[in-house]
Parts: C-alpha cells; sequence; structure tokens
C-alpha cells in the first residue's frame, strides 16, 4: 500500500510538472509572437489625425486661430527612423521656404535633413525638443511640433498639401517606395542586420533603419527623402508651365 502511495505520489508530481512546463512553453510562445506583431510596421501603424494638412515632404502643418502655422515631422518617418536623440532647428526670425531644409533630425551621429511643407518666417521652435527630444517620436502631433510659422504663402502652398484620406493612399506608394529602397540597397545586404528589416512574409520592422549605419541613412537621404522633394518640384514646374492650379497635379504621375 505505502509503495502504491510513493507511486501515485511520484507520478502526481511528474505530471504537474509537466503541464507547467507546457504552460511556460505556450506562454513564451505567445509573448514572442506578441512582441514580433508589436515591432510590424504597417499602414496601421502610422498614426494620421484629421485636421491636418500633409506634404510629400514627410512633414505636417496645422493653422492655429492666431493665423500661425504649427509644423512637424509626420509619423511615418518616424517609424523608420526610431527614437531620435537630437533635433537641429532654425532660430526664430529666420526664413523657410516650401521645398527647402528646415530641420536635421539625428540618432547617435546619423542624420536626415527634412525640408519645410510651407514657406514664411520662424516664430518659435520647440525648446523642449533642444532639452528631450523623445516628444519627436511619442507625440508627433502634439508635444513633438518642430516650429510656429509665420505663413507667406499659405493660401497657395495649401494647394499642394493632402488631408488624412489621401495621404492614406499616398502612404501606400510610400510603403512601396520604401521596401523597393531596401531590396536594392548593397550596404544593408552586405550587413548581419538585413535579416531584421523584412519578416517573413515581408512586413517591415518598425524602427527600420535604426540599426543601421550613417552610409545607409546618406542613402535614404539621398534615395528616398530628396526624391519626395524632387516630386514637389515637379509638381510645381508642370502647374507653372501648364498654367494651372498645383492642386490639380496632386495625385498624378509626378508622385507615383
Amino acid at each position: 500500500m505505502v509503495f502504491l502511495i510513493l507511486l501515485a505520489f511520484v507520478v502526481i508530481v511528474f505530471t504537474v510538472d509537466a503541464v507547467v512546463r507546457f504552460s511556460r512553453k505556450v506562454e513564451s510562445k505567445a509573448s514572442a509572437k506578441s512582441t514580433v506583431s508589436s515591432r510590424v510596421f504597417n499602414e496601421t501603424s502610422v498614426s494620421i489625425p484629421k485636421g491636418i494638412y500633409f506634404d510629400k515632404t514627410h512633414t505636417w502643418a496645422f493653422m492655429e486661430k492666431s493665423g500661425v502655422v504649427k509644423i512637424g515631422v509626420d509619423d511615418f518617418l518616424l517609424h523608420i527612423t526610431g527614437p531620435l536623440n537630437r533635433v537641429s532647428m532654425k532660430n526664430p526670425g529666420e526664413k523657410i521656404r516650401k521645398g527647402e531644409p528646415a530641420l536635421t533630425i539625428m540618432q547617435n551621429g546619423k542624420q536626415l535633413t527634412i525640408s519645410s511643407p510651407i514657406s514664411g518666417t520662424v516664430k518659435s521652435r520647440n525648446i523642449e525638443l533642444i532639452v528631450d527630444s523623445s516628444a519627436i517620436n511619442n507625440s508627433p502631433f502634439q508635444d513633438g511640433w518642430i516650429y510656429t510659422v509665420e505663413p507667406s504663402n499659405w493660401v497657395r502652398e495649401l494647394q499642394f498639401m493632402i488631408m488624412a484620406d489621401t495621404y492614406k493612399e499616398w502612404l501606400k506608394k510610400e510603403f512601396s517606395r520604401l521596401k523597393d529602397f531596401l531590396a536594392t540597397n548593397r550596404q544593408i545586404h552586405n550587413t548581419a542586420l538585413a535579416p531584421i528589416v523584412l519578416q517573413d512574409g515581408g512586413e517591415l520592422m518598425d524602427n527600420t533603419l535604426e540599426e543601421f549605419g550613417p552610409e545607409v541613412w546618406e542613402e535614404f537621404q539621398t534615395r528616398f527623402i530628396n526624391n519626395s522633394n524632387c516630386h514637389y518640384k515637379i509638381d510645381r514646374k508642370l502647374a507653372k508651365k501648364k498654367s494651372i492650379r498645383p492642386s490639380e497635379n496632386i495625385d498624378d504621375e509626378n508622385y507615383q
């Protein structure tokens, strides 16, 4: 009888241990799957507030009641760079022009130069970003704004910008353009980090360029960021040549 009791006890112990091990294994797999899923970068990852104008330089603009325009960097670009640790801004009183360099965002010695969505005079800059630039990633449309600007050509330049629904459609092209850049960049494929760019199934990883060095960021500036700026310049030239409003060209082949 004692032997049977001991045998039953041993069986129960091993059974409980097996159940615990299995449960931990399932939880570990679920946790890993959740972590991977949370790092996916796709169209649902990007914050797109309504009522804000977006420019194809990956910036945004919003006119406040006072008549000044607040501008910043869009969430799409910030998902690509990952956390920034410095923002170089112009001083109040300086002039900025649509489509021309207005600020530089930096991450551990790597940087991207971002062009302005509008023309005007800088009224103020977000000095909080000088001390702690994390707000630009955590709250790009509120605490992470870059400048307030006294616009000099708002009505005309507004015609080049797009709002939420059109912006969503345009982002589909930008995601395709981003994947093309990643697929054809030799410097990415020559590093051990190449597998982290895309998950199985072709899903982009969040903070896509965070682990790459200055060479990849420079290539991204030239082939992706600057190419977006060229679209605006081409559109402006065509609009002037054809004597039509630039907004009529916003979604044509110049932006494909």
